[in-house]
């Protein structure tokens, strides 16, 4: 054998023996990253990376009650002054929220824009979250439209067995029986919340057959943020997002909804098809929340509740069109998502998921 194939010999050799040991010993070697991986994820301060002069806008559901594997439902979480705020909580939103790290004992409370099910069905899960994961001492906020008091009423006695439970195991140092439950406040449009500088105002948005319905604009030290909720085009969320830095707005393309239509009729299923003939008569297409940012003025134009709900390699398909009506910074939003407004640039953008 030449040396060449000596030396060849003695590193095949030596890997075999390698990859031997390391599968021998795999369990441990998992078990330490995992112990590691635990550390980090415990460890971990998302706040202490976000700077305390910006606005914070989290996308924890940015999905449709159409199923996604990528997306969970309607969620958007700002992070501002210390406090976070979070409009709507479809589900997933509170698995989501936990994953993104936004600090959930910091809730000042949960604004539902209207009461389909798509915007409320996460309440359950994250104000366990909540009140499971930091002590919390107090219910959960929840204001909204008329029926938001129902819900949390019928929440809090939905999840009572369930916090019995919990109590009785976990004590009530880490459960306190005050933390329990919801506090819903029906709230018409108009200032909803002004304390520390920052101030929320509700204003109605068309989504008829569903009234009311509201969307949202978050004002504090110069910067603001407008939440369109569901929406068809809208004359009232152009004017109160005027000068807007960040306009949340949703969408529905119309194309793809029609082919979805049509393919259920010719798969003999009547019924769904005409749910996807009527879903597009009250949500925005592409173009019309361009025009509207346009109208607005706002600095940058975020697409949320997307509909379809495809993967994310594919969104730019639900979005086409936008860019022929509005000519600024266009974003089509992931789950995780984060941008951060200084009211001088445009938004900065991370992916807390990533």
């Amino acid at each position: 054998m030449t040396q060449g194939g000596r030396r060849i010999l003695i590193f095949l050799s030596g890997a075999a023996l390698i990859g031997g040991l390391t599968y021998a010993n795999r369990d441990a070697l998992l078990q330490r990253a995992f112990d590691r991986a635990v550390d980090k994820a415990i460890g971990r301060d998302v706040v202490a990376s976000l700077d305390p002069k910006d606005i914070h806008v989290g996308f924890c559901g940015t999905g449709s009650p159409l199923p996604s594997r990528d997306r969970a439902s309607a969620c958007t979480a700002i992070w501002v002054g210390g406090k976070l705020f979070i409009f709507d909580a479809g589900e997933g939103a509170g698995e989501t929220l936990s994953l993104m790290g936004l600090p959930l004992g910091k809730t000042e409370g949960i604004f539902l824009t209207h009461l389909h099910s798509d915007h409320f069905e996460g309440l359950g899960p994250l104000a366990l979250q909540r009140w499971a994961g930091t002590s919390a001492a107090t219910p959960l906020p929840l204001f909204g439209p008329a029926g938001t008091d129902q819900i949390a009423q019928g929440l809090t006695q939905a999840y009572g067995p369930d916090s019995k439970f919990r109590m009785a195991h976990h004590g009530a140092t880490a459960v306190p029986p005050s933390g329990f439950g919801f506090a819903g406040t029906v709230i018409a449009p108009g200032v909803v919340y002004d304390q520390d500088g920052i101030r929320i105002t509700a204003f109605a948005v068309p989504h008829d057959p569903v009234k009311p319905a509201f969307g949202y604009r978050l004002d504090w030290q110069g910067k603001s943020v407008t939440i369109s909720g569901d929406t068809a085009k809208s004359e009232t969320l152009a004017k109160m997002a005027k000068g807007t830095d960040l306009l949340v707005h949703e969408v529905l393309n119309r194309d793809m909804v029609q082919a979805m239509a049509e393919a259920a009729a010719r798969h003999g299923q009547p019924n769904r098809a005409k749910i996807f003939r009527d879903i597009q008569s009250y949500h925005a297409s592409p173009v019309e929340a361009g025009e509207v940012a346009s109208a607005a003025g706002a600095k940058m134009l975020a697409f949320t509740h997307l509909v379809p709900s495809v993967p994310n390699a594919m969104t730019g398909l639900v979005i086409a069109g936008a860019d022929r009506a509005y000519k600024g910074p266009i974003r089509a939003m992931r789950d995780g998502d984060v941008l951060s407004i200084n009211g001088r640039d445009d938004p900065s953008h991370r992916n807390l998921l990533d």
